[in-house]
């Protein structure tokens, strides 16, 4: 199979409901190599094929070009539950960015405890 562009490669990440910090988490690959790869920036053909199993090893089926049509994809993980994207059942939570402005578990809500 050809290599998978870098937008298809980003799309797929998004189709399997993952951010860059998600993929990193799990596969361990930096998040500055995915971002490379996702704007097409010179990448190693290693990574990107790496990269490209592990997205498939996810449920993702990339569709090369053909009759005229252009790059496609399918995500085996919907096929029961349009909810389920994925196959990963536990993401660290230590990995997450937190939500900007989100409250860390050590700061508290300001409250002593006594309601």
């Amino acid at each position: 199979m050809p290599r998978v562009p870098s937008i298809i490669m980003k799309a797929a990440r998004e189709f399997l409901g993952l951010s860059q910090d998600d993929v990193e988490a799990v596969f361990g690959m930096s998040r500055k190599t995915i971002q490379r790869m996702e704007k097409n920036m010179d990448v190693s053909e290693h990574y990107a094929s790496a990269l490209q199993r592990f997205y498939e090893e996810q449920g993702i089926t990339f569709v090369p070009p053909a009759d005229g049509r252009g790059w496609g994809m399918f995500n085996a993980n919907t096929i029961d539950s349009v909810q389920s994207l994925n196959r990963l059942i536990d993401i660290p939570a230590t990995k997450r960015k937190r939500a900007s402005g989100a409250i860390s578990p050590t700061q508290g809500d300001g409250r002593d405890g006594d309601a």
